[in-house]
C-alpha cells in the first residue's frame, strides 16, 4: 500500500489540468485500528501555478465518517491540527461540516491570507498533533480500505477546486474481539436444516479478523449435526456449524463458551414449530443502506458481501440517493444485484432510494422484481449527464403515478432519512406497501400513526440506512446516527425473490432495533371473513374466505 488512491472525480475547473495543480502525501501509511487514536502528517507540495493570495487548499472527508473533528484552538483536545507553509506565508485555518459538496462534505479549510505560494512550495497540516498534550486524531469507528485525506486545490483565488490527481489515503481496520455473536434462524419447520453462524466483534462493533480461538458450541436441547467445538483463525471474519436440525418443536438457544468455560454469547431464539402459519418461516433483511458510490462507506461490492457474509443477511437491498446514481454505476448496481442473487441463500434486490424534498414528498425506498427496470430520479442534483433527464419524477406523487403502471413488479417504503417522507401529500397504497419506522437515524412511529390517521394499510419495516458499509450489523460508533440499525423479518415459505415480494405486497413482515426476536402472531376469527391482500377501497381487489390471517 503506497497510500495514495487515484481520484475519480472530474475537473472542476475544465482549464486548470488536475496534473499541474499540484501533489498531496499521508505519513504514515498503512493500516489503523477503527477508533484508536494517531497522529497524520499531510504535506502539499504546490504545482506550476503555486496558489496566489486568497487562493485555499480544502482537506475533506465523507458525510459518514464519525472521526474527531479538527480543531486548531486547544493542542490539548483531540485532533488538534496544525497548518504550516514551508515559505512562511501566512495561512488560516477553520473547519466546516458542511463545507464542501456531498458526499465529501465535511472540510478543512486552509486560505493563503497573506503572501503566496511558488511551485515546490509546501503545506505541511498536522492531524492529532501531540506535542501540546493532545491523545491525536481518533479515527472513524468503522473500517474503510481507502479512508481519503482528499485534497482539493484552488491556485488562482477563484474559489473554484481541482482535486489533485493521486489522494493520500489509509486503511481503516478492526481492532481485537470485545464481544460474540451467535445468530440463528428464528422460526424453521422439524427436521429443517439451518446454520449456526458465529462471529466476533471489535469495541465498535466491526467483525474481526484478529481471532485466534476454539470454541465451545452448547444447545439446550438435542441438535443433530452441532460439534462440540468450532474454529475461528486469524484471517476468518466468521464462522458456520452448517447442516444442523432439530426433530421436537420447542425454542432453543446456543451457548458460545471460551476454552475455560466462559461464555461469550448466547444466540437469539429459535423456534421449531410443526405447521407455521400458512407454512412461512423467517427470513432476515436488512433493505435500505448505501455505499461510496453515492454517500455511504466501501464500494457496493462490499456492501453486498458484508451483507451477506459478516452480518448473515437474507435479503438486501441497495438503495443509494437517486440524485447521485448516474448511468453507468446503475447498470453496476443491476449486475450486483443479478451477480449475488441466490435463490435459498441470499436474495437481492435491485432499486434504489428516490430522493425528493420533503415538501415534494420525502424519502422514499423503491425495489424491483428484476434488473430490467429503469430509475425515476428526484432530480439530477450531483449528475453531470443529463442526457436521461426527462425520466425524472420530480414529486412523489409523479413518481407513484409511473410506478403505479407497473405496480406488480414495485414495492415502496416511506422512510425518515435525510429528507422526511410526508404520507400524507403523497401516497399510492398499490405501490407503497409500508412504512419504515425504525433505522440508523432514529425511531419514527409518527409515520405510522400518519398512516392510520388517513386511513392507509402499510405494513412495518425496520432497516439500517447505514451508510458505514455494514448493511444487517449496523451501530452508531461515535457519529450523529445515534441508534442501532434495524432488521426486518420477511415471513416467507422460500427464499427466493418471488416469494419476498410476495411478502412484501401481503405487508407479511415486522421490524426490530436490531435484534432477532421471534415473533408470531394470527388472528382467529368465530365467523368467516373475506381476506384482502389488495386495499378495497383502492379499488377492485380479490379476496378468499378464512377463519384466520397471519
Amino acid at each position: 500500500m503506497n497510500g495514495t488512491a487515484p481520484s475519480p472525480v472530474s475537473n472542476l475547473v475544465e482549464n486548470i489540468q488536475p496534473e499541474i495543480v499540484g501533489t498531496a502525501t499521508i505519513s504514515p501509511t498503512g493500516a489503523f485500528e477503527a477508533g484508536s487514536f494517531q497522529t497524520f502528517t499531510l504535506e502539499y507540495t504546490a504545482g506550476y501555478h503555486g496558489i496566489d493570495d486568497s487562493g485555499s487548499l480544502k482537506i475533506v472527508f465523507r458525510f459518514a465518517g464519525d472521526q474527531t473533528r479538527p480543531q486548531m484552538d486547544d493542542p490539548k483536545r483531540p485532533n488538534y491540527v496544525t497548518v504550516k507553509a514551508s515559505n512562511n506565508a501566512v495561512l488560516e485555518a477553520r473547519y466546516d461540516p458542511k463545507g464542501n459538496v456531498r458526499p465529501w462534505d465535511r472540510c478543512l479549510y486552509i486560505k493563503v491570507v497573506h503572501g503566496f505560494l511558488e511551485e515546490g512550495d509546501k503545506i505541511t497540516i498536522v492531524f492529532g498533533d501531540t506535542s501540546g498534550g493532545s491523545p491525536g486524531m481518533r479515527l472513524q469507528t468503522f473500517c474503510e480500505d481507502t479512508f481519503e485525506f482528499r485534497v482539493l486545490v484552488d491556485p488562482i483565488a477563484t474559489y473554484t477546486y481541482v482535486p489533485v490527481i493521486e489522494q493520500p489515503f489509509i486503511a481503516i481496520v478492526p481492532g481485537p474481539p470485545a464481544q460474540w455473536r451467535a445468530v440463528t434462524p428464528t422460526l424453521r419447520r422439524p427436521g429443517e436444516t439451518f446454520a449456526l453462524r458465529l462471529k466476533a466483534e471489535d469495541k465498535w462493533g466491526n467483525p474481526t479478523d484478529k481471532c485466534d480461538h476454539t470454541l465451545n458450541l452448547e444447545c439446550d436441547g438435542n441438535v443433530a449435526g452441532l460439534p462440540d467445538t468450532i474454529k475461528l483463525a486469524p484471517g476468518q471474519f466468521a464462522a458456520a456449524a452448517d447442516g444442523l436440525s432439530v426433530d421436537a418443536p420447542g425454542t432453543y438457544r446456543f451457548t458460545l463458551r471460551g476454552p475455560d468455560g466462559e461464555k461469550l454469547a448466547t444466540s437469539n431464539p429459535l423456534r421449531i414449530a410443526e405447521a407455521p402459519a400458512e407454512g412461512c418461516i423467517h427470513y432476515w433483511g436488512d433493505l435500505h443502506g448505501q455505499s461510496e458510490e453515492t454517500v455511504g462507506t466501501n464500494s457496493a461490492r462490499q456492501y453486498f458481501e458484508f451483507g451477506r457474509d459478516k452480518a448473515f443477511l437474507d435479503v438486501t437491498s441497495h438503495q443509494g440517493n437517486d440524485f447521485q446514481i448516474t448511468r453507468e454505476f446503475w447498470d453496476e448496481l443491476n449486475r450486483l444485484t443479478a451477480e449475488f442473487n441466490e435463490d435459498g441463500r441470499f436474495i437481492t434486490l435491485p432499486g434504489y432510494e428516490w430522493s425528493g424534498n420533503t415538501n415534494l414528498g420525502g424519502d422514499r425506498n423503491v425495489y424491483y422484481t428484476d434488473e430490467s427496470h429503469g430509475i425515476y430520479r428526484s432530480s439530477h442534483a450531483l449528475i453531470a449527464d443529463r442526457t436521461d433527464i426527462e425520466s425524472d419524477r420530480s414529486t412523489a406523487a409523479k413518481l407513484f403515478e409511473t410506478l403505479s403502471k407497473m405496480k406488480e413488479d414495485v414495492a415502496c417504503f416511506a422512510h425518515c432519512g435525510g429528507r422526511y417522507a410526508d404520507i400524507k401529500l403523497a401516497h399510492d397504497g398499490s405501490v407503497e406497501r409500508s412504512v419504515e419506522i425504525h433505522s440508523s437515524w432514529g425511531t419514527f412511529e409518527w409515520i405510522l400513526h400518519d398512516a392510520f390517521e388517513m386511513g392507509y394499510r402499510v405494513g412495518l419495516v425496520s432497516n439500517s440506512d447505514g451508510h458505514k458499509g455494514r448493511p444487517g450489523a449496523s451501530y452508531p460508533g461515535a457519529s450523529l446516527f445515534g441508534a442501532v440499525g434495524g432488521l426486518t423479518c420477511l415471513q416467507m415459505q422460500e427464499l427466493t425473490r418471488p416469494a419476498v415480494f410476495d411478502c412484501l405486497r401481503k405487508r407479511r413482515h415486522f421490524g426490530t432495533t436490531g435484534n432477532r426476536m421471534y415473533i408470531g402472531l394470527a388472528l382467529d376469527f368465530e365467523r368467516e371473513g373475506t381476506i384482502y391482500h389488495e386495499d378495497p377501497n383502492l379499488g377492485p381487489a380479490e379476496g378468499h374466505p378464512a377463519t384466520r390471517a397471519l
